[in-house]
């Protein structure tokens, strides 16, 4: 199986894609290819999976002082993209690639958010241990960032946690015409990818999403 790891700099992916790739690499099953070049989403022919975790939308500050989100992927990069995962392909979305993101790419990730609280020290807890993607994982601590998502209902939860005694998603899967996606809110730096379980949850995720 052949995965494209997309690095960037949007939410310090680039930190973190590095770990994700070595990751993936260092699993018998996974042949893993790390690019920056967000021209590789225009034709993903030969690859299994794609590891997604810069986002649709951007930051720029303006000459004014202000700060407007703009889109980070070109409407043929964005295409590429959906048209790969609805023709089969699969998509693991990591953290940023959810956060504010426009209407259109909600029904391909399943959720997105807006908000968090500042970062802290929570558990994640595993809500479906049957899963493929959650084989071998158990709970683990983690320090990042809880997202206040929005999901479909219709999304299958893996993995979540407790804040202000609500529930909140952390992990989940969805199919996408004919591809899968897996996503997982969390990723806020690379030390979330230095975790054990969480390096377990990406390799089984990606390998899922494969097919």
């Amino acid at each position: 199986m052949k995965a494209l790891v997309l690095s960037g700099e949007n939410h310090r992916f680039n930190e973190s894609a590095e770990v994700i790739h070595e990751v993936l690499d260092a699993n018998d099953g996974i042949e893993s290819e790390l690019v920056d070049d967000k021209d590789a989403l225009r034709s993903m022919d030969g690859y299994d999976v794609c590891v997604l975790g810069t986002g649709f939308t951007k930051s720029v500050k303006q000459e004014d002082g202000t700060v407007e989100r703009v889109d980070d992927l070109s409407p043929e990069q964005e295409k590429g993209l959906f048209d790969y995962v609805a023709g089969g392909g699969g998509l693991v979305g990591v953290h940023g690639t959810a956060w504010w993101i426009p209407s259109r790419a909600v029904p391909l990730i399943g959720g997105h958010a807006n908000w968090h609280p500042p970062g802290l020290t929570f558990e994640v807890e595993v809500d479906d241990q049957d899963h493929p993607i959650t084989d071998g994982v158990e709970n683990f601590e983690v320090d990042d960032e809880i997202y206040m998502s929005a999901w479909d209902p219709s999304i299958h939860i893996l993995a979540s946690t407790t804040w202000s005694e609500k529930r909140h998603p952390l992990a989940w899967t969805q199919p996408y015409d004919e591809g899968r996606v897996f996503y997982t809110a969390l990723g806020h730096g690379k030390g979330t990818f230095e975790r054990p379980m969480m390096q377990k949850l990406i390799a089984n995720g990606a390998l899922w999403a494969a097919g």
